[in-house]
């Protein structure tokens, strides 16, 4: 009998891992943005091969949930990636080398000090001039003006859900302007969107085929156009939040003798000074950022605690309901010009509409609590699927209303 478990033993998959040359990087970056780094790489490393998985992070996370993933490394901008790994405990140490003084703290690096932080990005506006022209629309100055009704279905922007860089940018917004604020001005944005984009880089990509004007980006997808297209335009968001780029070793049973070596080589002093003009386009740790965006620091306690909420809510509220907010806010905006003519019945029910037409069907105290913590992110979940399917109707319904109340007041003036 012992025999036999011993041979069992020796058998064992476990007893045949060995380290291998071949290198697999999960990351939330686009394959052509960290394909060049991949390639300067193998130039110092020349028997390594290396395979990169573009994953979203909800997609990344579920991959590398499962025990007899190969994954060697994971390169993202989303916190959300790293921190089941970092509660399970299957990252691997830093290489020594590192110097963690020059990694500047974020909320991430306090889960962790196996996360090396190597880059660093801001969001803002990107657009198209030849577009612009040809629609006769204004630059854009920031998140605020896109809401004016000149950009009405000029409006481009990718869900949070599908999205990491844009959940950092929807959770800003609501920080910045409150609950209550900040749905308002993404309703009313939702109400000037010509579509949304299933990815985060569809969103430059349509604006660089002047398939559409305007979009919130990450600064490194508007550089990496304007490097190809003169004719876009970018300009940060005045309280755009610095947003690390992060890289860490995950255990695996087949590691890959290049991981700690990759590691280094993104922190190298080389491999920093030419960051900001190498296709990943972020800014090095030890640079001065000069340019003209604020630096804001993102509660990611907050964030974390309503994650499933936000990402949920702005595909019930906003992305299926595209069209009606469409309408919505294209009536709201044909009612105001009658405004210096309302009634104060008129008034009442003018106020009413944008009411209807900015509330989401979540309070902000209902977000904060606990009330919705069974719900998940998982489409097979049969309760979440009755929860989100409640929040439609509800803002379906107040779209509805909205539309009605307008229709009204604009009919009414249309008589006289």
């Amino acid at each position: 009998m012992i025999r036999l478990l011993l041979l069992l033993l020796i058998l064992s998959p476990t007893c045949f891992a060995t380290p291998t040359n071949h290198l697999i990087i999960l990351t939330t970056f686009s394959e052509a943005s960290i394909t060049p780094v991949t390639n300067k790489f193998q130039q110092l490393y020349p028997d390594s091969t290396i395979k990169i998985l573009h994953r979203r992070a909800d997609s990344g996370v579920r991959l590398l949930s499962k025990n007899d993933h190969d994954i060697d490394l994971v390169i993202s901008s989303s916190p959300a990636l790293f921190l089941p790994l970092v509660k399970k405990g299957t990252l691997k140490p830093l290489p020594t080398a590192i110097n963690q003084t020059q990694l500047q703290p974020t909320d991430l690096k306090t889960h962790s000090d196996d996360i090396a932080i190597f880059g660093y990005s801001a969001y803002g506006l990107m657009w198209n001039n030849n577009y612009l022209t040809k629609h006769n629309l204004d630059q854009p100055k920031d998140f605020k003006s896109l809401i004016e009704p000149q950009y009405f279905r000029h409006l481009i922007m990718s869900s949070p859900a599908r999205s990491s860089t844009m959940h950092l940018m929807v959770e800003n917004i609501l920080q910045q302007h409150g609950w209550k604020g900040g749905w308002k001005m993404l309703l009313q944005m939702g109400g000037n969107l010509a579509s949304i984009s299933a990815r985060s880089f569809g969103v430059s990509d349509a604006i660089s085929r002047g398939l559409v004007g305007i979009g919130p980006v990450i600064d490194s997808f508007a550089f990496e156009n304007k490097q190809r297209f003169p004719f876009i335009g970018f300009t940060y968001q005045l309280d755009s939040p610095l947003m690390p780029s992060y890289i860490a070793a995950v255990k695996n049973l087949h590691q890959a003798n290049h991981t700690s070596h990759f590691i280094d080589f993104l922190l190298s002093d080389n491999m920093q000074k030419k960051l900001p003009e190498s296709s990943l386009y972020k800014y090095p740790l030890n640079s001065e950022i000069t340019q003209t965006f604020i630096s804001q620091s993102l509660d990611f306690k907050l964030m974390q605690h309503r994650d499933v909420v936000v990402k949920h809510l702005f595909e019930q509220a906003i992305a299926h309901q595209l069209t009606l907010l469409n309408q919505a806010w294209q009536l709201i905006n044909e009612a105001a010009k009658c405004s210096s003519h309302f009634t104060n019945e008129q008034h009442r029910q003018y106020d009413l509409a944008i009411s209807l037409a900015s509330t989401p069907p979540v309070t902000e105290a209902q977000a904060h609590s606990d009330i919705y913590t069974h719900l998940s992110l998982s489409r097979n979940d049969i309760v979440t699927t009755r929860q989100l399917n409640a929040w439609q109707r509800i803002m379906r319904s107040q779209l509805e209303q909205s539309i009605a109340i307008s229709q009204k007041i604009i009919f009414e003036h249309e008589g006289h």
